[in-house]
Order: structure tokens, then C-alpha cells, then sequence
């Protein structure tokens, strides 16, 4: 299924000159540097081929030359027209033995010695003359070859505007060669097509995933006699033809490391994702940068001011809970989208996971997993550093591990999974929020969202995004008392010495309050006490009836908290802190006092 919809995807990819697929035979590679000949094939000079990024940055430029990407591996392998200095120039290598640069050049010329007369074409003879009359010593007479360091060089003709394997004639002759498949295949019935072909030996390789082999990986293969059925080995045991392999891979090379990778590619933890429709959208123009959540990030990342309007649209209208006032596909019913996940494996590549669904059913989810983690921000609009209305998935991977950690491995996909398929949210991310407030004491915004989805989704839990004073769940109570007692020690303690703690029970025992309440609540009840006689009269009232309305009807302390009251136990705690610390109408105060006038 995953092979099919990349294979379809590669005709409408070619159509659109701004993907540059490469065709059959040929793939986009990255060039450093050019040779530049004389038609009797005397060197002008060595050129860099490099270009400038939008931001000043000089990269190597994509060009599609003849032949797949350069196999990795000690053996000899040059390449036609195209190569990296070792081959073409007979560079030798730091750390390599004697000899080894002088090899693989001249393996690289005698294999276009031995074509010349059959191709026939007088820039390639021009190539053929200049390997032969080159000498790999006069390489550090040129500083430019330092400069480009490792990359590929291809030639060109001096005043000419193409490159020698892009002349029509050579062209053609690479084609043909291709075509006549000199080397022994097998046939069989492909399994994307259907149809009888010549059955890929090796799958193509796929660049872009993050982790994996710079020289890139495949998602099909086998390297051990273990994986093998009826004595098909290498990946005749997934039959599919040279024709289908090459069309699947070119599209996800595309996806994953082409010109327009930018609105198909992002990084969910460890995993690398690819999202594409069946159809040009305009989901898929905006989905790398809406999918993000985040108005800092659309005006940061997207350069295209129409492409930003409409992202702004989509964010605000999921934030709303309603539809798009934008036509993100002409038939959102029926118009299919997909999202891969790709990992890192050793020499292959895994696939975590693999979404596809409607545009229209797309949006219902994520409207769905706004209202299940929306919860009341701890810092509003105006302030300094709002909390997002609409967290990105990452911000949520983000605080489960310390800072500077990597959140865990198999969590990111999960946890998108989830959020795309409107499926129960992974477990393991109401653990790790949990144990990270355990270990951290500290409660905002993000952590508390998390929780909510997960116990609303999963548990349904009935969980309002404010303070909820009607909720009897004891855990949720019991949080709320959590969060007066310690306000009451703040303000006690402000009264009596001017000063501000520096520490408070929630330094102290709220690990404890949250998992074993039972341990810690009448100790700490007995320290409000003490508290209290330093507040004035009329603060005192106000908190003795806000902890009586907390526990008007209250049952007894638990021993402990499940995980799921542990959870409650912090919204409660969470709610109540925003509470006390959000400015309220002078008619709905009970008490004008001015510390409940103020912002956190």
C-alpha cells in the first residue's frame, strides 16, 4: 500500500517542473565544481558550481546526471560524466593506501576510453582527451578543488551553457544502454503493477531521513539467508520491477530531499515525516508550516505572504473549533492525504507509521484534539511569553525530557498518530509529563494541556479548561487544597518577615501530596494554621470559606493516587493556582483584597 501510493505519486510529480524529477535511468545529485575544457579537451579551469541559499550560504547545486546514487563500499565503482575528485581526478584520499586515488581514476577513464568510439560525440571525445593527458599531481595547483572539498564535479565545454551528459546524443546513448538491460534479470509479476517485468535486484535508495546513512537507505531488502523464502535472495523476495522500484523512490527522494522538500518534510522526535496528497492542494502547499501550530513559526519560516495569510486562516479557525474559510481541496470529502514516518534502522529504514484519510476528516481530528487539551493558559495574551493557543506536537515531546534531552524515541509518532487519527493518545506521555512534574515541581501550561487530552480522550474524564468548582473527584479536590494552603503560606510568610519565600511546600512535599496524599495532608493543614495568623482578618475569612467550599462534602484522604488520580491531582492544582492569581471583576470578588488582583 505504502510502495503504490508513492508509485502513483511519481506521475503527478513529474508533471510539476518544480519538484525536477529525474527520469529513469538518471537522479539529481548535489555538484560542487566544474571542469571546464577546451574542445581538444585541454583544461580552461576548474569552476565552482555551487550556489547561493536565500540565505547568503553557498550549497552545492542539483543536477540530473546519468546513473543512481554512487554506491557506497571499498569496491570500484565510477560513475559516467560525473564523479567526486577521487574518481575524476585521482585525488588520494587522507587515511587510504597508496595508490588508491590513482585506482579509481584510472578506472574512471578507461571506462569512458572504452565507449568513446560507440557514443561518437565530440565533447565526450573532449572528456576522453583531457583523462588522458590529466596528471592527479597539478591537483593542488588549483585551491578552488580544496575549496569545494568533497563534493561531485561534472564537465563542460568553455562558453557553453549545458554540461557535456546533458547533450542530446549522449543522452540518448545512456538511455539505450539502459534500456537494453545487459544484465541478467529475472522476470516476474511486479507487486505494486501487477504486471510481468524485469524485477529490481535492489531497491532504490532514500535520502533525507534523519539518523540514517548520509549515502542513503532502503526500505526493502535482505542481507540474510534468514529472510529469504524459496531461494529468492536480495529483494527477489519482494518482487518489484526496475521501473516501479525506480518510480517509488524517486518520488520519496523527492519528498524527503528535493527542491520543494520544505512543504512535504518535518521531524516528529527521531522520526522523519512526509506528507503529500493524491491531488495538488492547498493543504499540501501550507501543511509544512501550518502543521506547526504556531503563529511565531508562520511568520518566521514562511517567506510567501499569501502563503501566510491562509496559514494564519487554517490556525485560527482550528483554534475556533469550526471550519476553514479557505478551499484547502476542491473536494475535501474525497480527496486523500497521506503521512509517512520514516526512522533510522542500521542500513534500512523503518517505517513508523503510515496515515492516510480525507482532507475534511483531517481538520475534524484536529479540531477534536484542540477541545481535548484546551485548558486555561497560565500566561495570557499581552504578557510577555503567551502560551500558545494551539501547541505544536513537539512542545508537548518537549516536556517529558529534560531540557537539552532528546524526548523518547517511539513517543513522537505515537503521540501524531493520535492526533491524526483521533485515537486514544499514547500512555506513556501521561507518565512521562507526570514523572517530569515529580522530579521538577513545576506545573505550566504545556504539562497540564498534555494531562487534560489524555485523560479526556482516554479515561473520559469530564475535565473543564477552567476552574471547575463543581467537580467532586477527590484527587481534583484535593490538588485545589494543594494550591490555597500553599498561597496562604506565601502570603503568611510575606506578612510576617516583608520577604517572599524562596521555597514553598511545593518544593517540598508535593511529590508526596500528589502519589501518597494521606502521608502528607494533615501536616500540612496543621502548617496552614500557623500561616493564617499572620494574615489579616479579612484575608483569613476569605480563605477559610474557599477551603470550606473545597472540602464542604469531603469523604476522607486517600493513601495513595493512581496514575489517572495523580493526573487530576494536577489539574486541580493547576486550576486553582491560575485562579488566585487571575484579576476578577470587583462584583463577582468576594473580597476586594488586592493579592488576588494580581497576575502570576
Amino acid at each position: 500500500m505504502i510502495l503504490y501510493q508513492l508509485y502513483k505519486l511519481y506521475d503527478r510529480l513529474a508533471d510539476d517542473e518544480a519538484y525536477d524529477l529525474a527520469q529513469p535511468g538518471f537522479s539529481p545529485q548535489k555538484i560542487a565544481f566544474k571542469v571546464v575544457l577546451h574542445p581538444d579537451g585541454s583544461l580552461h579551469q576548474f569552476e565552482d558550481a555551487r550556489v547561493k541559499n536565500n540565505k547568503g550560504k553557498l550549497i552545492t547545486a542539483r543536477m540530473r546526471v546519468p546513473g543512481e546514487a554512487k554506491p557506497p563500499g571499498a569496491g570500484v565503482n565510477p560513475c559516467f560524466l560525473w564523479d567526486n575528485q577521487t574518481y575524476l581526478l585521482g585525488r588520494q584520499p587522507e587515511g587510504k593506501k597508496d595508490g588508491f586515488g590513482k585506482e579509481r581514476f584510472e578506472a574512471f577513464r578507461d571506462r569512458h576510453r572504452e565507449v568513446e568510439k560507440e557514443i561518437d560525440h565530440p565533447q565526450f571525445s573532449a572528456v576522453c582527451r583531457f583523462l588522458e593527458n590529466w596528471n592527479p599531481a597539478e591537483i593542488g595547483d588549483h585551491s578552488i578543488l580544496d575549496e569545494v572539498g568533497t563534493g561531485f564535479g561534472v564537465f563542460q565545454m568553455i562558453d557553453a551553457t549545458t554540461f557535456v551528459h546533458d547533450e542530446p546524443d549522449i543522452r540518448k546513448w545512456w538511455k539505450e544502454q539502459m534500456a537494453s538491460n545487459p544484465v541478467e534479470s529475472v522476470t516476474e509479476q511486479c507487486l505494486l503493477t501487477g504486471e510481468q517485468g524485469a524485477i529490481a535486484r535492489l531497491h532504490p535508495k532514500i535520502k533525507g531521513v534523519i539518523g540514517a546513512q548520509s549515502a542513503g537507505a532502503a526500505i526493502v531488502s535482505f542481507n540474510d539467508t534468514a529472510y529469504e523464502s524459496y531461494g529468492k535472495s536480495q529483494s527477489y523476495n519482494a518482487p518489484v520491477s526496475e521501473n516501479a522500484a525506480f518510480r517509488y523512490g524517486t518520488a520519496l527522494n523527492a519528498l524527503l530531499n528535493g527542491p520543494m522538500s520544505g512543504k512535504h518534510r518535518q521531524r516528529i522526535g527521531d522520526t522523519t515525516c512526509v506528507f503529500w496528497t493524491e491531488k495538488k492542494t492547498l493543504l499540501e502547499d501550507i501543511w509544512g508550516t501550518a502543521s506547526q501550530f504556531n503563529s511565531a513559526v508562520v511568520e518566521d519560516e514562511s517567506q510567501d505572504e499569501e502563503v501566510r495569510k491562509k496559514v494564519k486562516i487554517l490556525i485560527k479557525a482550528l483554534n475556533a473549533g469550526r471550519e476553514a474559510d479557505i478551499d484547502l481541496a476542491d473536494d475535501p470529502e474525497r480527496t486523500r492525504l497521506f503521512l509517512l514516518g520514516l526512522a533510522p534502522n542500521a542500513a534500512r529504514l523503518s517505517m513508523r507509521f503510515f496515515y492516510q484519510s480525507s482532507v475534511s476528516e483531517l481538520l475534524a481530528n484536529l479540531r477534536k484534539h484542540k477541545a481535548d487539551f484546551e485548558i486555561v493558559p497560565q500566561w495570557e495574551k499581552g504578557t510577555k511569553h503567551p502560551d500558545p493557543e494551539y501547541p505544536a506536537y513537539w512542545e508537548f515531546l518537549r516536556e517529558t525530557a529534560r531540557r537539552g534531552d532528546d524526548p523518547p524515541p517511539l513517543l513522537g509518532g505515537a503521540l501524531m498518530r493520535a492526533i491524526l487519527e483521533a485515537s486514544p493518545y499514547p500512555e506513556s506521555l501521561l507518565t512521562a509529563i507526570i514523572r517530569r512534574i515529580h522530579m521538577e515541581r513545576e506545573i505550566n501550561y504545556l504539562r497540564a494541556a498534555a494531562i487534560k487530552m489524555v485523560l479526556v480522550r482516554n479515561h473520559q474524564q469530564d475535565i473543564k479548561p477552567m476552574l471547575d468548582p463543581d467537580n467532586k473527584n477527590t484527587a481534583y479536590r484535593l490538588g485545589r487544597l494543594f494550591a490555597v494552603l500553599e498561597k496562604i503560606q506565601e502570603e503568611g510568610h510575606r506578612e510576617q518577615t516583608g520577604r517572599s519565600l524562596d521555597k514553598t511546600i511545593r518544593d517540598t512535599y508535593f511529590s508526596a501530596a500528589c502519589a501518597t496524599p494521606m502521608s502528607v495532608f494533615p501536616r500540612l493543614e496543621q502548617l496552614s494554621t500557623h500561616h493564617r495568623r499572620h494574615l489579616n482578618p479579612g484575608r483569613k475569612t476569605q480563605f477559610d470559606r474557599l477551603i470550606g467550599d473545597i472540602k464542604w462534602d469531603h469523604t476522607g484522604i486517600p493513601r495513595t493516587h493512581n496514575l489517572e488520580d495523580q493526573g487530576l491531582f494536577i489539574l486541580g492544582y493547576y486550576h486553582q493556582r491560575k485562579d488566585l492569581f487571575t484579576r476578577k471583576p470587583k462584583e463577582e470578588a468576594s473580597l476586594s483584597e488586592p493579592e488576588l488582583a494580581t497576575v502570576e
